[in-house]
């Protein structure tokens, strides 16, 4: 079952849900291990924007460790955002992993996700689905996040598909219900 959704990850992200937070934990630690991408892994049940903001500079070795005592000018929350859709715009083979994402305030876990989808849409090549980043999620539920998703995704110019059908080809939900 790993290796087969080993596979899925080449080329689509994963939504995890259903059992416990221990079993999807356990998948994904499967998932990382056979992953030969560089993992950048946040901490579970993030619950608000600038907690998301604070563990990204962690993460992420191009933001100042003193960021905050810093100019606030020069250092907003604005441009640690920024930074962050630089970086995963110009990053190549890295597995990002949020696990336990539902508890996240919604607007911003659906805003964070749509600049995922986005990015990868923009990156699409032609004859390749291939991105510069793979995304995997965990929650309880799905909770019609492709609709919530589509709802607020912008396409290309001349795109033939609906939004709907890129954020379906760009994601693979697994129920391990």
């Amino acid at each position: 079952m790993v290796e087969a959704m080993a596979k899925i990850t080449e080329k689509k992200h994963l939504l995890i849900v259903g059992k416990s937070a221990e079993a999807r934990h356990e998948l994904v630690n499967s998932l990382v291990e056979t992953s030969n991408r560089q993992v950048y892994r946040f901490p579970a049940n993030i619950e608000r924007f600038d907690e998301y903001l604070e563990h990204m500079r962690r993460l992420f070795p191009f933001v100042p460790i003193n960021w905050k005592e810093q100019n606030p000018k020069k250092w907003t929350l604005n441009q640690i955002w920024d930074f962050h859709l630089d970086w995963t715009d110009h990053t190549h083979s890295i597995l990002i992993v949020i696990e336990e994402f539902g508890e996240m305030e919604e607007r911003w876990k659906i805003e964070i996700l749509r600049d995922y989808f986005s990015k990868s849409y923009y990156q699409e090549q032609p004859n390749t689905s291939r991105s510069n980043f793979q995304l995997i999620v965990t929650q309880q539920e799905e909770g019609n996040m492709i609709d919530k998703l589509s709802s607020v995704f912008g396409l290309k110019e001349h795109e033939k598909r609906t939004a709907t059908q890129v954020i379906q080809g760009k994601l693979e939900v697994i129920n391990l219900d």
